[in-house]
């Protein structure tokens, strides 16, 4: 599935559906906490070296991503872990 990425000057990337409607984030653990707070999403991380983040909607799963989640793949995170990642 393609999606029209964007990175943010903070590092933040938002991927966007062929409408234009965000449909995933990755970013620090902090706001990726706020968007699933916010928005109800899921949270998943990778253990890999460039460590992400991601918040996504309900309906998908990070395999859906252009994003490598490395050896050990992705785990599904809750908030208390995103909060601990983040402290």
């Amino acid at each position: 599935m393609n999606h029209l990425i964007h990175t943010a000057y903070d590092g933040t990337i938002t991927f966007k559906d062929s409408h234009g409607v965000a449909v995933a984030y990755a970013g620090t653990p902090d706001f990726i906490a706020s968007i699933i707070q916010e928005r109800g999403w899921k949270a998943y991380g990778s253990p890999s070296a460039d460590g992400y983040f991601l918040a996504l909607k309900a309906t998908m799963v990070p395999e859906d991503l252009e994003i490598d989640p490395g050896v050990d793949g992705w785990l599904r995170l809750t908030m208390d872990d995103l909060l601990d990642f983040a402290s």
